[in-house]
């Protein structure tokens, strides 16, 4: 059943949370039944490892999931796998899906559900929704237990699994959330002038372009934390560097679970999954190249098409691209982004920083720590939210 929130309208918004809590009530039960009476084993997934709901431990794989529950968990309180669930579906492992009254196998949730109701007259209301999104976890390989998406890891095979439970519609741009509170969450950061808010501390800003330079300068405010010392940083790049450099953690290698190929570098390695290993792509229709996001479909798009959508408001030039834009803007700036420490020289742009560093100080092999000192915040164009 797809449901609508409203934006605004306080008579229909009660009304709507009156139908999703009786819903919601009537899945919960459904669930409560499915893990009690059948092998639906339930799972958290705070980071990338599954944690047992029962007693905490953290495990990698599936297979090992379900030994764990087997042997450590025989006999269990089913109100405890629910303990962490404020709003929305349990998570669960199906992939040995048995009775656990007459052990008999099943593929599906739903059939399972029909079976405890039909055979076994359990309450089950298999006309709604039975509360559970479901996994199965075989080996190295990631599938959705729902449809024939592959993903590269568990996080991102739950983020898709997510997907097929989205009830909740935004009016305003047609995306669509599992849960009222992530709709809601949605509507306060991009329609309601929530874009101007820190999401971390809610301090509010009069310009978008504040609230970039606190979030980049506010190290309390960074979202990416070390779990081993709790220093915090702006980017998921930056947190393993500094894993590697001052804990020794090996540096992670990505090894494709589809082919022989392993990358060293995670964003390379979810592109060559992506564009190699599913249909989730888009491809140029004048060329046939295959792109992993639209944004970089339409940023190739302007080879063929020639348009230069984006002009400068300062000069008459005008550019394929806004990050070809963004870059240009920086000439007309007083403020100048990039420094030399050795020599007291400023420039407008990386490219010329660069130039001037390697024809002038050849003997300095890495630039980014110099880099990552000097670069200042765009203050004048509305460049994408962090």
């Amino acid at each position: 059943m797809g449901c609508s929130f409203c934006t605004s309208g306080s008579e229909y918004d009660s009304e709507t949370r009156r139908e999703v809590s009786n819903e919601y009530t009537i899945a919960k039960r459904n669930a409560e039944l499915l893990v009690k009476y059948t092998t639906t084993y339930p799972f958290r997934l705070p980071e990338e490892a599954m944690v047992c709901v029962y007693c905490c431990e953290s495990i990698q794989d599936g297979p090992s999931y379900r030994k764990h529950m087997v042997e450590e968990h025989p006999t269990f309180k089913v109100r405890m796998a629910f303990a962490h669930v404020t709003e929305g579906f349990l998570k669960a492992d199906i992939t040995d899906l048995s009775c656990r009254i007459c052990f008999t196998t099943f593929d599906s949730l739903e059939d399972i559900a029909r079976h405890l109701h039909d055979m076994h007259q359990k309450p089950i209301d298999v006309n709604l929704d039975l509360g559970i999104q479901p996994f199965k976890l075989e080996g190295d390989k990631l599938q959705c237990a729902m449809c024939s998406a592959k993903a590269i890891c568990l996080r991102q095979l739950s983020r898709h699994t997510q997907s097929h439970f989205s009830k909740f519609t935004c009016e305003a741009c047609g995306k669509s959330y599992s849960t009222i509170t992530t709709l809601k969450h949605h509507i306060t950061y991009s329609h309601s002038g929530g874009n101007k808010m820190c999401r971390k501390c809610k301090t509010t800003f009069d310009t978008l372009e504040a609230r970039r330079e606190h979030v980049y300068t506010s190290k309390k405010c960074w979202t990416n934390m070390c779990n081993l010392c709790n220093e915090r940083f702006l980017n998921w790049k930056t947190k393993q560097e500094h894993l590697t450099q001052v804990h020794g953690l090996t540096k992670k290698t990505y090894v494709c679970p589809e082919c022989p190929l392993v990358f060293d570098d995670r964003k390379k390695y979810r592109t060559h999954f992506r564009l190699s290993h599913t249909e989730d792509i888009f491809v140029c229709t004048c060329c046939g190249l295959k792109f992993d996001t639209k944004k970089n479909l339409d940023e190739h798009r302007v080879i063929h098409t020639k348009e230069k959508l984006f002009p400068c408001p300062v000069c008459s030039k005008a550019f394929p691209r806004k990050k070809n834009l963004v870059q240009h803007l920086w000439i007309h700036s007083e403020l100048k982004r990039f420094s030399c420490t050795l020599c007291n020289k400023h420039f407008n742009q990386r490219v010329t920083w660069k130039s001037h560093m390697k024809s002038y100080h050849p003997e300095i092999e890495d630039y980014q720590d110099m880099m990552n000192k000097n670069v200042k915040i765009l203050l004048s164009v509305d460049k994408s939210d962090v």
